[in-house]
């Protein structure tokens, strides 16, 4: 007897059955994968959300540092300096005078810088072209490193978000290759190109292993790489780390100037 006489073959309603549920399983896949895109972008708006508040909390403190602490020191500083200045000042107090004037200067000094540092007030009064250009400038005159600059934004429109992510962007590249680079001379390039920006930082100090950095920035070792490109991928954009051992570290960072989180 041939074993296909006894074969059971499907029928037309045994087919119907699977395409049906075939076509079930395709609607929950699309589905789910709905809900994933939701939650993804859902996500997004929140940590840029938090974001945000973290930038304007850092707005408040340097604005409150450099108009009351600042304002306060200047005055005393003015003070002294009047005391020490009046004919009827006592000579003997004049050292001592004086070692109060220069604390009093230090203390302004570096409130201003911790000012500068938390949010530079250049950025929100001038825009994102001024404030690299005093950034660039100041790692360059404290690290003595020689710094190519190119920026090339005239004229295009740049929201505070997007000026705010790229500024923090060059001031953590630029605060990693003077704490572990070792190099003497840097690029740093902000250019368009069609619907994005681009943003090259380049060295050549003593580079690293990138995918040993990538994957301790991935298991959270290290937070200012990690940080770099999380930021840059909640607006939309490419990050790309690379560098070899004794090759200096270049940074290529692409953001589009429009970016829709739907």
């Amino acid at each position: 007897m041939n074993p296909l006489d006894s074969a059971v073959l499907p029928t037309s309603m045994d087919a119907n059955a699977v395409q049906a549920q075939l076509g079930k399983l395709r609607v929950e896949q699309e589905r789910l994968f709905a809900q994933l895109h939701a939650g993804e972008q859902h996500f997004r708006r929140l940590a840029r959300s938090v974001w945000r508040v973290q930038e304007d909390e850092r707005r408040r403190l340097a604005r409150e540092l450099h108009d009351g602490i600042g304002q306060n020191l200047t005055a005393l500083r003015h003070r002294l300096e009047s005391l020490a200045a009046a004919a009827n000042f006592p000579p003997n107090l004049g050292p001592g005078l004086g070692t109060a004037i220069e604390l009093c200067s230090t203390a302004l000094e570096e409130t201003r810088s911790l000012s500068r540092l938390l949010r530079p007030q250049i950025l929100d009064d001038l825009g994102l072209e001024p404030a690299l250009q005093w950034l660039l400038r100041s790692v360059a005159e404290s690290s003595a490193v020689s710094i190519e600059v190119e920026i090339q934004i005239q004229g295009i429109a740049i929201d505070g978000e997007l000026a705010t992510l790229v500024f923090r962007l060059v001031q953590e590249g630029l605060n990693n290759m003077s704490k572990h680079a070792a190099a003497h001379n840097a690029v740093v390039r902000l250019t368009r190109r069609g619907p994005n920006l681009q943003l090259l930082i380049v060295d050549d100090g003593n580079g690293c292993d990138a995918t040993a950095a990538l994957q301790r920035a991935s298991s959270g070792q290290s937070t200012g790489l990690a940080s770099m490109r999380e930021r840059v991928l909640l607006f939309g954009g490419q990050f790309q780390f690379r560098s070899n051992v004794g090759e200096g570290t270049q940074l290529r960072v692409t953001l589009p100037l429009e970016y829709s989180e739907s």
